[in-house]
């Protein structure tokens, strides 16, 4: 390095050159929405371990461009937020966001969690949802920040909201784990396995002897599920007479008796599901919103076969399914799966529905898969023609709405899609599985959301 260099101060960089790179990618993104018609928008709150609180707000849109289109994620901002976490003060930050990229007018979804205040500052002139489907304090990051809201104050706030799927799904999962008090001294057993793993040199070199360097069983955290399905995942992946062997003379207080180690396996498997389910909906550049349909109706039948195969786990097999129909009580509402309350029920949008039928790995395969009734199976394969007719009217009845409001740019939608149709599906996921062996598409089969929308029009 030249010793004449003079390296740029912190404070330029802070205080100068930054500010002007922020500059020039906002305007980027500003000039990208300018086009587009109608854009999503995700928005949540979280706090970092200093309890600093943060409000992170995305918005996503299709951007097409020489011939083909994608997804684009913009992070339009992510600022502090001090004080309450009230509705109010949520839709006015939200709002003066929006107004800032000129995308106010534009907003058709917003995608938040299920926490109160965020019902309450993107409730726009519609029924309350059940207080059932709302955060407990327990699942709030600092619970003494958060405020009562008046959930009849109307905020006025363009864009219909929608629940966040992965979330609803952690919830669904929470649930469930409460009732793994049959179980504890099998969990309790696992983490002390995996504690003396990393702690102790004379447990973990005697483990790697055992079953080699590339084994190993994960630590757990209190606050994600997910982490303490990892542990188990590993552990039971080990066979278990290996294990016990190598345990019993210097460390028998982690030998697991029979019983213990097949209420794990249990767990594992039930809990497959749902963390396949949270991986698949991981994705900022790729539809996902097509798979929660087919991917709740999959968990339900599931859960409904565990209850009655995984004996020692049945308690939380009961619970996780109970969740489930509580918290996605639209969607089983909606195919007559669940009695009707009434009320605004989480995921019951008809945009649920249309997404997995324009999907070309989904079509109406999961109304044969996953949809039941209780009243026969003559009866049965009746209804689910007549609930495969009626998504049929009720797609083509979009289709017709889509074309007034957009008629004037309909050919160059059709020319982009055009473009892409011999490109073949994303695949699905295991807990998808079962959609596999009902593709017998050729090689030269068109499979594009076009040519999707065309064949189901034509019944």
């Amino acid at each position: 390095m030249d010793s004449k260099y003079t390296p740029i101060s912190r404070s330029t960089i802070s205080e100068k050159r930054i500010p002007v790179l922020v500059n020039q990618v906002k305007q980027t993104i500003v000039e990208r929405l300018q086009s587009q018609p109608s854009v999503s928008v995700t928005v949540d709150i979280w706090s970092d371990r200093r309890l600093r609180s943060f409000l992170g707000v995305t918005a996503h849109a299709v951007h097409c461009s020489n011939g083909s289109c994608v997804l684009e994620p913009y992070l339009l901002e992510c600022r502090r937020f001090t004080g309450r976490h009230s509705g109010e003060r949520i839709s006015d930050a939200f709002e003066e966001i929006l107004e800032e990229y000129g995308i106010a007018q534009k907003v058709c979804y917003n995608i938040t969690d299920n926490a109160a205040n965020m019902k309450c500052a993107f409730k726009v002139q519609m029924p309350l949802q059940q207080a059932s489907d709302t955060e407990s304090e327990d699942d709030l990051d600092d619970e003494e920040l958060w405020e009562d809201t008046d959930e009849d104050t109307e905020l006025g706030l363009s864009g219909e909201r929608l629940s966040c799927f992965a979330h609803s799904l952690q919830l669904v999962v929470s649930d469930g784990m409460k009732e793994v008090k049959s179980i504890s001294l099998a969990i309790a057993k696992a983490s002390r396995f995996s504690t003396l793993l990393h702690t102790s040199s004379a447990f973990k070199d005697t483990f790697e002897s055992t079953c080699g360097t590339t084994k190993t069983v994960p630590a757990a955290n209190n606050t994600r599920w997910n982490s303490t399905f990892k542990q188990l995942q590993a552990l039971t992946s080990l066979d278990h007479k290996t294990l016990t062997e190598m345990c019993l003379n210097d460390f028998s207080e982690v030998v697991f008796t029979p019983r213990e180690w097949n209420q794990l396996r249990d767990l594992t498997s039930i809990l497959t599901p749902f963390a396949e389910a949270t991986n698949l909906t991981e994705g900022e550049k790729v539809v996902t919103i097509s798979i929660i349909v087919p991917t709740v109706l999959d968990l339900n039948t599931h859960l409904i076969k565990c209850e009655t195969t995984h004996i020692l786990c049945r308690p939380i097999a009961r619970a996780l399914h109970g969740s489930l129909k509580k918290r996605f009580q639209g969607i089983f509402e909606q195919f007559d799966m669940a009695g009707k309350t009434g009320k605004e029920e989480p995921f019951n949008n008809k945009i649920y529905t249309l997404s997995t039928m324009l999907d070309p790995q989904f079509g109406l395969n999961w109304v044969d898969l996953d949809v039941t009734c209780k009243q026969g199976a003559a009866y049965q394969r009746r209804y689910r023609e007549d609930l495969k007719k009626s998504l049929k009217e009720t797609l083509v009845a979009e289709v017709e709405k889509c074309a007034e409001r957009y008629g004037g740019e309909q050919d160059d939608l059709d020319g982009t899609l055009e473009e892409d149709e011999d490109s073949p599906p994303k695949k699905c996921g295991r807990m998808l599985s079962r959609y596999k062996s009902l593709k017998k598409r050729s090689t030269g089969q068109q499979t594009c959301v076009a040519t999707r929308a065309a064949q189901l029009i034509e019944f």
